[in-house]
């Protein structure tokens, strides 16, 4: 179901993933991020967060299958295990439990930091535990996921609000026309850098 790719060998793969790390020299952040066409933060209107999860996992395989993409990669933009220190022996919420039992019985370790990547036909289920993570663990965050030709970059905030980004014209001209069809909204966030949705 999930294939599970080292870190360097996914990095070395794919090239246009966003990254940080601390520099102890300077004592910051270095950050690291592709050159962009347009970028998109979209929202899904629902009432209470399994909804949501679900709406959202349900709309973004609609859209890759739109845009004709069967698989796709997810990696942190830092060095992370999948399995969080604060998620690995949560006992109090059922959803974070069984997000955290689904990575192990795909054979997600506690220590993987590596890549993931997710077939179409596996996509819904594998997200709607990937959201439940990055709602419920604050230390799970900045994972990206990006398609094989490299020309869009997703992201999905704790909030439930996506981020896209596009690469080139030629992606982001397939973008504006797939996003139609799903349920998605714009997020009226000023100052982005959209080419008309």
């Amino acid at each position: 179901m999930l294939k599970k790719i080292d870190r360097q060998e996914c990095l070395d793969k794919f090239s246009t993933f966003p990254l940080r790390e601390y520099d102890k020299k300077k004592d910051e952040e270095v950050f690291y991020y592709p050159n962009i066409n347009s970028l998109y933060w979209l929202k899904l209107q629902a009432d209470t967060e399994i909804q949501l999860k679900k709406k959202i996992a349900a709309e973004l395989v609609s859209l890759y299958r739109e845009l004709g993409i069967d698989r796709l990669t997810f990696l942190c933009d830092f060095n992370s295990t999948w399995i969080t220190k604060n998620s690995k022996n949560r006992t109090d919420y059922k959803q974070l439990i069984n997000a955290v039992k689904y990575l192990r019985d795909n054979k997600v370790t506690l220590k993987f930091n590596g890549g993931i990547t997710v077939d179409i036909a596996h996509l819904k289920e594998f997200l709607e535990h990937f959201i439940i993570l990055t709602r419920c663990d604050a230390s799970f965050s900045y994972y990206h996921f990006i398609n094989d030709d490299e020309d869009l970059i997703g992201y999905i905030h704790y909030d439930g609000e996506v981020r896209f980004d596009t690469l080139n014209n030629k992606a982001n001209d397939r973008f504006l026309k797939a996003i139609k069809k799903t349920t998605f909204e714009d997020t009226g966030r000023e100052n982005l850098k959209r080419s008309r949705y």
